[in-house]
């Protein structure tokens, strides 16, 4: 098989992270390359939330994913920890097969001019440019040469498994899943998944139409005694039967398919990105699937990835500070999910009391400071905690005159940000008791605000400026950007103490 020989991009992998990102690419001019060889087993299926509309709409896929005609996602229902509860979203998501759902957006990709070789890779050889050696179908080799190479090969890691890759001891999760003919799932949560915790495991059920569904469970390796067929069946039957919830759901169905099993581990890298390549997606890192937020984040990744290769291509004096940003970020994101687990695996453990439990809340109590510095935004979550920015907001919206300046230790600092499809260094606040330059907080321009800030009697008067001049924010939000530039003493009001 004939193939290019060169390219700007070439990208591994064909999943939701790899097509979106040579989509991406392709469409901002860039000639890419896009190796894949279909999996030779089944995927998981997904649970993408509503969310995820407005992320699809971004990146240009909305429409076609919406013609796919995925059986619609409104929530989910759940047993956890013993307690039942459940969420119903009024706007709908997507489950899908994710044979399916890849093929979409490998039909964008190629839309929008990717090559497309089915091959396999090989060999990855790092310089200038870049050597990746593959094996096509025909059985022939073909040597393709690319200023940056995009590893979007999700757990087989064709270069994050180098050595790049971390996982911890003792905590490895095996997924066994078969699909069923569910004619009799009550009718009010035949568009929603169905979760449940058991003492040695958990379970979920992704509805692919309204009468069937894939069930999966989770537990550890060794409790399926092997991966022969029989084996498989036999603890399959017993895990499901050991969800309570889920198995009395399944009590009138048939299981239409052979239980295939797979591996859920988790797992990270330390480091993203080097010499030229990229780990985008579940190449970089696998998250727990009780989220559902893989496919969000995988298409997340191939945005930054996709933004991240622009800007080295375009412009390389900014592309040591635009992989430094895309290896922070994804580092920033495990920690986060991992974050996000905590208090479920531990509302679990407290339950159970099993050691399936207690290892998953430790080591995501252990992966939650991992995120490292560097992070020009702080979440929600976080200034809702701070009782010192709470105060400061309270103070600021009753209060009728206030005639702000800034600190004597408040400095403005380049760092890199995204604009459009473009890393570039903008101003960020290095501020009293933070360890890293802050940009952003509550969708607020800090720089921006802490400047316009200065000498204003009133605070109505200083938002009105900062919609004039920057652009409209919630009010809320900005006060509460306000709120913690003078909580952290950015700010502070004239005549006291900075």
């Amino acid at each position: 098989m004939a193939v290019a020989d060169s390219c700007d991009v070439l990208v591994i992998g064909a999943g939701p992270a790899g097509s979106t990102a040579a989509q991406l690419l392709a469409s901002w001019g860039w000639s890419v390359t896009l190796v894949h060889r279909a999996a030779a087993h089944p995927a998981l299926a997904e649970s993408l939330p509503s969310s995820s509309r407005k992320l699809l709409a971004f990146l240009g896929q909305l429409a076609r994913v919406d013609a796919a005609g995925f059986h619609a996602n409104h929530g989910n229902v759940a047993c956890w920890a013993g307690a039942g509860r459940a969420t119903r979203t009024a706007d709908a998501g997507f489950h899908v097969s994710r044979d399916r759902f890849d093929r979409v957006l490998r039909d964008a990709a190629v839309a929008a001019k990717v090559r497309l070789v089915d091959a396999v890779v090989r060999r990855v050889e790092t310089g200038d440019p870049i050597r990746v050696t593959c094996a096509t179908r025909d059985g022939g080799a073909a040597t393709i040469h690319a200023r940056y190479v995009l590893d979007c090969s999700g757990r087989a890691g064709v270069v994050a498994r180098r050595g790049l890759r971390r996982t911890a001891a003792g905590y490895r999760t095996l997924a066994i899943a078969a699909e069923w003919d569910c004619p009799d799932w009550p009718a009010g949560e035949q568009t929603q998944t169905a979760i449940e915790s058991y003492p040695d495991g958990w379970a979920w059920s992704v509805p692919l139409s309204a009468t069937r569904r894939q069930c999966t469970v989770m537990i550890e390796p060794q409790r399926s005694r092997s991966a022969k067929a029989f084996a498989l069946q036999e603890t399959y039957a017993r895990e499901i039967a050991n969800a309570g919830m889920l198995s009395a759901r399944l009590a009138g169905a048939r299981q239409t398919s052979s239980p295939w099993a797979c591996d859920a581990s988790i797992y990270d890298t330390a480091r993203a990105a080097d010499e030229g390549v990229l780990l985008v997606g579940d190449a970089a890192s696998f998250i727990e699937p009780l989220s559902s937020a893989g496919v969000k984040k995988a298409l997340l990744s191939a945005w930054r990835a996709a933004v991240v290769t622009n800007t080295c291509l375009s412009n390389p004096a900014l592309a040591g500070a635009a992989i430094d940003l895309y290896a922070t970020r994804e580092r920033q994101v495990f920690a986060d999910c991992m974050r996000r687990s905590r208090a479920f695996f531990a509302e679990a453990a407290g339950a159970y009391g099993t050691p399936f439990w207690i290892r998953r809340a430790g080591h995501a109590a252990a992966a939650d400071g991992e995120g490292g510095d560097g992070s020009d935004e702080v979440s929600d979550e976080a200034l809702a905690r701070d009782s010192d920015v709470r105060l400061a907001f309270e103070q600021l919206r009753d209060g009728g005159h206030v005639r702000l300046r800034p600190a004597a230790a408040l400095r403005f600092e380049p760092v890199a940000s995204i604009e459009g499809r473009e890393v570039v260094m903008r101003d960020a606040l290095v501020m009293p008791g933070l360890d890293a330059p802050l940009q952003f907080a509550a969708g607020v321009n800090l720089p921006a605000l802490a400047r316009l800030a200065t000498g204003r009697d009133e605070v109505p008067a200083l938002l009105a400026a900062y919609h004039a001049q920057v652009g409209p924010v919630p009010l809320a939000g900005l006060l509460t950007g306000l709120s913690l530039l003078v909580a952290r003493h950015a700010l502070v009001a004239e005549g006291s103490t900075p």
